[in-house]
């Protein structure tokens, strides 16, 4: 295209057959670019949401593990926050809700960190092999079984009382920290997630699964969070 722009150059004009042939070509590069942007996001937001979907069935084999069969879970050191206890014969969760956070590798799981709330969770440091609590270290060594597959990233899943995962997501980079004196309100916003599929202020697409959870065309949260004011609030954040 630039030697015929050239040729044209050394004419004293355009004539109108040139001008369409010129704006034509023109036309279709700009439209190859579009379609070559928005598939690599759509790529990465089928791929983000495979991983997600991949890590939801890993998660729901760990937590029902430990549901079901791992009665040392409940013998905890003195510093561990008791989120799993043995009652009546039957595991229980201590609080209504958990969050967790899965960093891997190319080469395997890192490891988890878990809490009854997501911004406890992103208050702590990265994740590393040596500042997990034994409950994390079973979850690490369960999901590195249940998880067939090496991803390199961030995981996070929401399950409820009875052990049910709600949510999954995957993300390359680790979601926004909380950090000491920061408003819950202001945390909750940088959850929040675009009709474009990233988080706020993130130039990562957020993979998700869910049964019955939708991003909307407006946006909404990551975890589906509700306003501060409703009921159910405190549900997510502490």
């Amino acid at each position: 295209m630039i030697q015929y722009l050239h040729r044209l150059k050394a004419k004293k004009g355009f004539t109108l057959v040139e001008l369409i042939v010129v704006l034509a070509i023109m036309a279709v590069i700009i439209t190859i670019l579009m379609v070559n942007m928005i598939g690599g996001n759509s790529d990465k937001q089928l791929s983000g949401n495979s991983n997600a979907a991949a890590f939801f069935t890993a998660a729901q084999l760990t937590f029902t593990r430990a549901q079901m069969t791992e009665m040392e879970l409940v013998q905890y050191e003195p510093s561990d926050t008791k989120f799993i206890e043995y009652k009546s014969g039957k595991n229980t969760m201590n609080n209504k809700y958990i969050f967790l956070e899965a960093k891997f590798s190319e080469n395997g799981i890192i490891g988890v960190h878990l809490d009854n709330t997501f911004n406890k969770v992103m208050a702590r440091d990265d994740i590393k092999s040596d500042n997990m609590t034994k409950l994390e270290k079973y979850f690490t060594k369960s999901l590195d079984t249940a998880l067939a597959e090496s991803y390199d990233g961030y995981f996070y899943a929401l399950a409820d009382e009875n052990f049910k995962v709600l949510f999954t997501h995957y993300t390359i980079h680790r979601m926004p920290t909380f950090t000491a004196g920061e408003s819950l309100s202001d945390f909750r916003d940088d959850l929040m997630v675009g009709a474009d599929g990233k988080l706020k202020g993130s130039a990562d697409v957020l993979g998700t699964c869910s049964d019955d959870y939708i991003i909307a065309a407006n946006g909404t949260y990551a975890f589906n969070m509700p306003d501060s004011t409703d009921s159910k609030y405190s549900k997510y954040l502490g």
